[in-house]
Parts: structure tokens; sequence; C-alpha cells
């Protein structure tokens, strides 16, 4: 048996128990989220080395990356694992912790989901959950711990991080605006073009925001953005909730922050995005393409979006719509 198939194998047998797992423990994956990617542990650096060698004879490397002194790669499979109506087509491998004991194998699965981690921990509260990747600034996860094999949550997909982080100059621009250090009380999610893949000239980082005070977070953004170039601040209704939307540019790249009074996770522009995420998933190169002549043409991304999938009506409520569909239901439309 080749590697490749052996791999899948593996992969099939830790989805099936993990499957069994998750229901006996009553841990539902909703049918609108997202198995984004499944992570290898190996147990030597050595093995990560000739693992990384394997996997290039049926994958592509998108990243390879230094993240707390130890290497991780993440490849896209030219060929997705399915399993039930998940689409998994990519596989994080880390290297091991040095002085930790690692099982070689499939360890976890991690999903984008649209509930916060609040709602997580009300809703798992019987279990053991690890909530130590809360603490990260970008991408926060929460961990469901069910021993050999284990269940992650986050916001972002890991292809759109890695796209993300590959735009240099944008993933630069970022980190010198210190938006996601700045505003982490305002539970702060990076969505919009530049994480899909879909950003033209003028397209700006999105950063979206729950705030309750608008007063407040006008004069924090004032005070930390009120001297850049292009600086505009306005107050405004979208989706009938008062909003606040501050501009700015950094070394060329424009950012736009998005502030309602609503968790962020729920708000219409972060479920636009994720519907849009997955509906590039498993529509493949053709509907990027068809969206990006339509971007091109000066289309805003969720008319795109509508006018590629025959979508007729306002678009911002279809997409609404179409996020609650399952990958089946997507799958159809695509």
């Amino acid at each position: 048996m080749s590697f490749d198939l052996a791999i899948r194998q593996q992969a099939k047998d830790f989805l099936e128990a993990l499957g069994g797992r998750l229901k006996q423990e009553a841990i539902a994956v909703e049918p609108n989220w997202d198995v984004d990617h499944l992570c290898y542990r190996v147990s030597t650096l050595q093995n990560y080395e000739s693992l990384k060698k394997e996997f290039s004879n049926f994958s592509e490397l998108l990243i390879e990356s230094d993240v707390n002194g130890r290497p991780i790669a993440t490849f896209k499979l030219h060929k997705p694992i399915l399993f039930d109506e998940w689409r998994i087509d990519l596989i994080e491998l880390p290297a091991p912790k040095a002085g930790k004991k690692t099982i070689e194998g499939f360890e976890h699965i991690e999903v984008v989901a649209d509930i916060s981690f609040n709602e997580f921990k009300k809703r798992f509260s019987h279990l053991k959950l690890d909530e130590s990747g809360l603490k990260k600034k970008f991408n926060k996860e929460l961990e469901i711990s069910l021993g050999e094999r284990n269940i992650k949550f986050h916001s972002l997909s890991l292809e759109s991080v890695v796209r993300l982080e590959g735009q240099t100059l944008i993933w630069s621009a970022i980190q010198k605006s210190r938006v996601l250090d700045i505003l982490q009380s305002f539970d702060p999610l990076l969505a919009g073009t530049f994480p899909l893949g879909l950003a033209v000239e003028h397209s700006d980082i999105d950063v979206i925001l729950n705030v309750k005070n608008h007063n407040e977070f006008a004069a924090l953004a004032r005070s930390e953005w009120g001297s850049l170039e292009d600086f505009n601040l306005k107050n405004k209704v979208v989706d009938e909730l008062p909003t606040t939307l501050v501009k700015f540019s950094i070394d060329g790249i424009l950012f736009e922050l998005f502030a309602q009074e609503k968790e962020s996770v729920k708000q219409n522009a972060y479920l636009h995005f994720l519907a849009e995420e997955r509906l590039l998933k498993l529509g493949g190169p053709s509907l990027k393409t068809k969206v990006k002549e339509l971007r091109a043409k000066g289309m805003k991304t969720e008319e795109a979006f509508a006018r590629a999938l025959g979508l007729n009506e306002d678009p911002y409520m279809e997409l609404l719509k179409v996020q609650k569909y399952s990958n089946q239901q997507m799958s159809q439309l695509v």
C-alpha cells in the first residue's frame, strides 16, 4: 500500500473513532461548520523531516513556519479526505515539542464554527476543556480533550490563516498596526478578501469587533490611529445596529474596523465571510476565478458571489441563508 493510501486509511480510522466518541459525549458538529484540517503528530524531528518528504508526493506544502521554537508544516492534499459530509483538504504536521513525549499519528481535527467561545464553554461545561488557546491574539482556539483523539474549534480556517500570513506586506501591516493587541477586549476577527485570496486594488483589511460603548471605542481609535494617513471615523446604522466604522492606512494598506454591539461571530459581516470561505473550498478554482473576475469589474464581494452562483435576490441576505447550508446543500449550489 502506498503511503498516500495508508495515510488516508489512518485518517478514516481516526475520524470513525473520533466520530463515535463525539456521539458518545453528545458533541455535535453542526452541518454548517467546517472541519478544515487534521493534525498529524510525530515523535521525533527525524520523523518530521521524513514525513514532509512523503507528504510532498501527494500534497502541496503551503507553508512551514516556526511556532514557539519548532517548525510546523501545512500541506494541502491534491485529493481531499472525504468523511460523512466533511471535506478535509489540509493536514497540519507539527514537529514534536522539546521534552514532550508524543504518540505518532492523527491527534485532532479543527473546526470553524459560528458560535462564541463562551457559548462553547456553556454547551460543553461537563467536558474537559483546554482553554490555553484562548490566550492567542490571533485565531484563538478552544479544545475539547478526549484522550488520544481531540477536537478544537476556531474562527478562521487554517488555509485562510496561511493565505493571510503569506501576504508579507499585509501581515506586516497588521502587526505594525497592533490592532489585534490593542483591540483584544473587543474580540477582533480578521475577515474580508485578503484571507479569502480575493483582494483587488484598494481592498482593505477588515477587522470585526464587538463594542458596547461606541464613544469609548471612538476615543481609543482616535488616540491610536487618528494621526495616520486616511484616518476616518463615522457612525451609521448597519443591519439595524448602531455601527462605528474606522478607516486608516499603514504603509499604503487600508484598514476598516467594523464595530457593533453584537458578538463578533454573530455579525453579518463575519457570517458572510464564513459562507464565502466554505463556498470557495467546495467550489474550487472555477468559482474563485468567476468571483475574482466580477470583483475586478468593481463588484462588492457579496454581490460577486451572488452573481457567480446565480442568486438573484438581495446578495447580503442570500449569503446569510447559504451560510446555514450543510456541505451537501452548498456543494449542490456551487
